[in-house]
Order: C-alpha cells, then structure tokens, then sequence
C-alpha cells in the first residue's frame, strides 16, 4: 500500500474494528468459523510488502550476516568492516545504520533461516521469513481458541492492528504472540516447564517477556526455572562474544535517550515539564521511566503474591506498565496486551481502542495528522479504564443491567 492510500488504511481499519465489537456484541460465530476467518484474512494480506515499515530490511541484513559468518551483534552496518555489505541494495534500505542489532538469538535464527534465499535481491527473502512468522502467529491463534471464547478470539483473529503488523508487514511480534499464549496454555493445563520454555523463547524474541518469570517462579517452584534457562543457553551459544551484550545495551540506551513515537504518558510529561521549566527533557524521561519501570517490577511481583493474581492478568499488568512507561510505541508493540486482554471475562477495550487508534500514527510518515491520534488513543484508552473502573463499583444488579444493554453479560474464568 503506498503512502497516498494509508489515510485509506486508518479509515477502514476504524470501519473494520467497528464492524468487529457488532460481531462481538451479537455473537454470531463458532470458534472453528472464527480460525477459518482468521486464516483467510491472512492469507488476504500476506501479499502485502514491507511499506508501513522498514524493520524486514534490518531482519534480513542480520540474517545475511549470519549465512556469511558474521556475528550479526558484532558490527553496526555502517562499520568500515562490512564494506562488502554495504554496496548491496538492502543496505540503502536500512535505518539506524549506526546500531547495533537489539533482536534477540530466537530472532536471529529465524532471520538466518529467510537470508538462506536471499541473492541479491531482498523479496524472496521478505516472503520466506514472512510466511514463517505468519504460520507460527497462525499456530498462536489456533492456541488462543483453546484459551478464550470465539468471540473473543475474533476480537484478536480478526483484528486490523493484529493483521497488519503480522502477515501484512511481518514484525517479530508474529513470532512472540504464539509463545505468549503457549505460556498461557502450560498455566493453565500445570504444566509449568512448557510455560518456562516459551516464557526464556519470547524473551529471546523480544527481550522484556523474561520480566515475566518470576510469575512462574511462584506458581511452579524452580521446576519453572531449568526448562527455560536450558532454552536460554542452547539459543544464545552460538551469539555468545564479549561484545554482544554491551553492543545490544548501548543500542538499548540510545533507544530509550533518543527516539520517542506514540508515547502518550511520556509526551504528557514531556509538554508538562516544558512549560514548567522552559527545557526539553526528553534524555532524562526515558532513562528515568526506564528506571521507574525496572523499580515497579517487585511491586507487581509482591501484589502478584498478596494478591494472588491469575496469571494472565499478572501479565498483562506488567506488560502494560511497560508501554505506559516507553518513550516509543510503535502500533505493532501493542499486540502483546490486546492478545492477552482479549482472554479475561471481559475483554480489555482500552487496548484495542489504542490499538486500533495506533494505526493512526502511521500518517505521521507522510505529514499527515498525528498528535490526534495520540489524544485519541491515550485519552480514549484512560477514559474507558476509568469508566470500567467505576463500573465495578455499581451494584450487582445494576451492573446486570448495564451488561444486557452492552451485550456484555458472558462469562468465563479467567487464566
């Protein structure tokens, strides 16, 4: 889709997620009528290439590296060192030529697995590790149905956002989803060194599911732990150099000091302090909201325990306190929280309402309109927590009520 059609994109795409909450509302589809629709859509926008995003470039340079026998952690592209690599096309292509690579060992092997077909050109490579991350996000929706209601799993299978970012674009966040909902899966059925394997694999995909362990430390004991750090050193040996984890931190850093998108909580601190101070603190705030983020950690750990959460929405608050406090979020970082808000007796209408708001941000590539979808989905999303917040406290015969009259009066256990 090129840049004159994206407003196109937002525009059906709200159309798309209005048409979803009817279905939800009515409840019209079996499970198996959901899969067969999901896989279809798939199939739909599998096509699609790499133009809402330039990430499958960075995926597939990491890859070739590797065929070639070059640690892919060792070297920004733009060192003097790839000189060889750097004549061909996808180097062009590339951004942030002056980084080193932050995709974690599981990543990189599927990456090495597309830049087998590599040649020159990139697009048989684009589509061979496309169409491996979109079975694997195929097979996580296939797990999904087992974990959820189908109208529910419409509301992830059939979602716009989930679609794009996954067999239209192909982020590694196709490959995470699945192993995100296996973790689920293995919680539910006791079986915790399953849960513990895919916990350390979507941490070697996307590094911060790894904050999610101490979960299953509780749950399960340390037979929680060895099935995942098994999985940790087997994938993460043949990466291992002295350079590798300080290459990957200083990347981590600059990210954090540097690049902002679609951060509502941070640009409203940001603007605050602004007009506080007259100064611009942008290099402070997100060093400092990373600390904040890393500090709050044994506090959902402890509430987990007091409290004693399910699982899924431990999860889900971590995960969630984590985007509240980034300085960058981008619309496909928020399939995590919308896969796992769609599992709990209610769905979590905040995070596809800023979901599909996200895919808004998009126009701000060609000039477009873009701090309204920043309000729009930030605010939006506080507005529909707050709202459901105060629904909890109604009496139980009102809440009743008010769920005949917003198709909301399913149940089902939470995970």
């Amino acid at each position: 889709m090129h840049p004159p059609l994206w407003p196109l994109l937002v525009a059906s795409s709200f159309l798309s997620c209005g048409g979803l909450i009817l279905l939800w509302r009515r409840d019209p589809v079996s499970r198996r009528e959901v899969l067969w629709g999901g896989l279809i859509l798939r199939l739909a926008f599998f096509p699609l290439l790499p133009e809402l995003t330039d990430d499958p470039f960075r995926y597939i340079w990491d890859g070739w590296l590797q065929i070639e026998g070059v640690n892919p952690y060792k070297f920004v592209p733009s060192d003097p060192s790839l000189e060889g690599f750097q004549d061909a096309e996808i180097f062009g292509k590339l951004n942030s030529k002056e980084y080193y690579s932050i995709y974690p060992p599981l990543s990189q092997i599927l990456f090495g697995a597309g830049a087998l077909f590599y040649d020159g050109g990139w697009t048989t490579s684009y589509y061979v590790l496309k169409g491996l991350f979109a079975a694997a996000e195929f097979g996580g929706v296939w797990v999904l149905s087992r974990l959820t209601s189908a109208r529910n799993l419409m509301l992830y299978a059939w979602n716009p956002l989930v679609l794009i970012e996954t067999a239209g674009q192909g982020h590694t966040e196709a490959l995470l989803m699945p192993l995100l909902f296996t973790a689920l899966w293995g919680v539910k059925k006791k079986r915790g060194g399953i849960a513990s394997a895919a916990i350390a694999g979507a941490g070697l995909v996307k590094i911060y599911p790894f904050a999610l362990g101490p979960y299953l430390l509780r749950r399960f004991g340390w037979r929680a732990v060895w099935p995942g750090a098994l999985v940790v050193a087997g994938l993460c040996i043949p990466y291992a150099a002295p350079y590798t984890l300080p290459h990957i931190k200083a990347s981590v850093d600059l990210f954090a000091e540097l690049f902002e998108f679609n951060a509502g909580p941070y640009y409203f601190l940001k603007h605050v302090l602004w007009v506080w101070t007259g100064a611009d603190w942008s290099k402070t705030i997100g060093p400092a909201f990373r600390g904040l983020f890393l500090l709050s950690l044994p506090v959902l750990y402890g509430l987990d325990a007091w409290k004693d959460w399910s699982f899924r929405r431990a999860c889900l608050l971590l995960l969630g306190t984590f985007l509240v406090l980034s300085t960058t979020v981008h619309p496909w970082y928020l399939l995590p929280v919308v896969g796992l808000g769609v599992m709990g007796p209610r769905p979590s209408w905040h995070w596809i309402w800023l979901g599909v708001c996200s895919i808004g941000t998009y126009l701000f590539y060609i000039d477009g309109s873009y701090w309204i979808w920043i309000w729009l989905g930030w605010g939006g999303a506080g507005l529909l927590v707050l709202g459901l917040n105060g629904l909890a406290q109604f009496p139980s015969h009102i809440q009743e009520a008010v769920g005949r009259l917003t198709g909301e009066t399913g149940s089902q256990a939470d995970i």
